[in-house]
């Protein structure tokens, strides 16, 4: 298919992949050579370099990767889907289709567990119902038969892992044998969410931070600024979904607070005439960083999300099974137990320490007393107020027990479901060690 302006874009910079394959393929193919010749001299109108031809090229061999693939799931027999809807560019909701299966690679029996997207649809219903008939309609259009699947991996929303008009359920009550499991990664990233909900310091420490990379980010000459002060880690954008990523966020900061507030004298100084608003958003945020209780916290929740990103990442390994995964969730809460009872202290101790670096007092400082509603009988209650404990003793209260209480009690809601099929399934991970399963090798070799 022609269109004009193809011989123009030949041999061009930047005239995208498509044509640098034909320009690739036209240094060692005699016939191709002699095509883009004809092109380049307009002896041919007729060239299938058009993005047209290219889109369909595209469609086609994805067509046969895919085939492939089904192909190769319909022998294995067995599968699991995964599955999760998010929007594209153009704010239309799509499902995304990953098939999950066991395959022989060698005669020796030596097997391999694949994953393979499929294909995007489009969807108009998100419901439980909805999503769970386009799974099914996928499946039949593909040849693939639902009493086959053998497991279902979503993430956490209502609408997929809901008791009764979840994907899953709908899914179990045609197959009882597709046993669902949620996302563990996600899982962990809503424990965080929900830590991070409970108290109004959690969300001032990561407001500030947000405020520290916009503040640095709005111009390259802010930026090399901060460069200019921070030669480790860089300041990072705050995942709105990821909580884990956040590591690198709390990290950057944690490590080099000096170097930070450095930086947010220099960038005051600079700006103090030229852009007053910029001056002050400096000297509020340095201000903040000097505050005790921001470092307290700020020492806390990198202890916290440095763990759960740890976690996070050997859970995403490929050679990762269920007896490994509930053997560091039980780490992970045990770690958090032991943080609850003794890890107040020792964030304190390295707070200390960057107080030091920031020449600040390192003291709580108390709140200022709410005022409160006069009594006016005898026996209405008196006031409890937080104000009359210590400071410390207050943002304990306040910041430090709800974070890892809430963590504990997520981590324990959340893995429930995959502590119950590792007591079920975990035999299968030590098979070889099972005496009847050595008798029974030992007889058919």
């Amino acid at each position: 298919m022609a269109f004009r302006g193809t011989s123009d874009k030949l041999y061009t910079k930047n005239n995208g992949k498509y044509l640098g394959l034909i320009q690739l393929m036209a240094k060692c193919d005699p016939v191709m050579q002699d095509h883009i010749s004809q092109i380049l001299r307009n002896e041919s109108r007729v060239h299938y370099c058009s993005k047209t031809i290219a889109n369909e090229l595209i469609q086609v061999l994805a067509q046969e990767v895919k085939s492939e693939i089904i192909l190769i799931i319909q022998k294995v027999k067995y599968f699991s889907i995964i599955a999760d809807c998010t929007p594209d560019v153009s704010r239309i909701e799509q499902l995304s289709l990953t098939l999950r299966y066991v395959d022989v690679i060698n005669k020796n029996d030596e097997v391999e567990i694949c994953e393979r997207f499929i294909e995007f649809t489009t969807i108009s219903d998100s419901t439980g119902q909805g999503l769970s008939g386009v799974i099914m309609e996928l499946l039949q259009r593909n040849q693939l038969q639902l009493k086959n699947c053998r497991g279902q991996g979503y993430d956490n929303g209502a609408n997929m892992k809901g008791k009764h008009n979840g994907v899953q359920r709908k899914i179990l009550d045609l197959n009882p044998l597709a046993f669902f499991m949620p996302c563990g990664c996600h899982s962990l990233n809503l424990l965080l969410c929900d830590a991070a909900k409970t108290s109004v310091k959690s969300v001032n420490l990561f407001g500030i931070l947000g405020r520290l990379y916009s503040l640095f980010a709005g111009s390259v000459c802010r930026w090399d600024i901060l460069l200019h002060h921070v030669k480790q880690f860089t300041l990072k954008r705050l995942s709105d979904t990821r909580w884990e990523a956040k590591v690198s966020s709390v990290k950057a900061v944690r490590f080099q607070i000096g170097e930070i507030h450095d930086a947010l004298i220099t960038l005051a100084k600079k700006e103090k005439q030229h852009n007053p608003d910029i001056a002050h958003e400096a000297l509020t945020l340095t201000e903040q960083l000097q505050k005790f209780d921001f470092l307290v916290s700020l020492v806390v929740w990198y202890d916290i999300l440095f763990q759960i990103n740890t976690i996070s990442k050997v859970m995403q390994s490929k050679s990762m099974d269920l007896c490994k995964v509930v053997e560091l969730i039980k780490n992970c809460a045990e770690f958090l137990k032991e943080y609850r009872d003794n890890g107040l202290k020792r964030a304190i101790t390295n707070a200390k320490e960057l107080a030091q670096i920031l020449e600040v007092e390192p003291k709580f400082v108390s709140a200022k007393r709410i005022r409160y509603v006069k009594r006016q009988f005898d026996y209405e209650g008196q006031d409890d107020s937080l104000s009359r404990k210590t400071p410390e003793k207050q943002f304990e209260i306040e910041f430090f027990n709800p974070l890892l209480d809430v963590a504990l009690q997520a981590i324990t809601e959340r893995f429930e479901q995959l502590n119950q099929y590792a007591d079920t399934w975990s035999f299968l991970f030590n098979i070889k060690k099972i005496t009847i399963y050595r008798r029974v090798r030992k007889t058919l070799l």
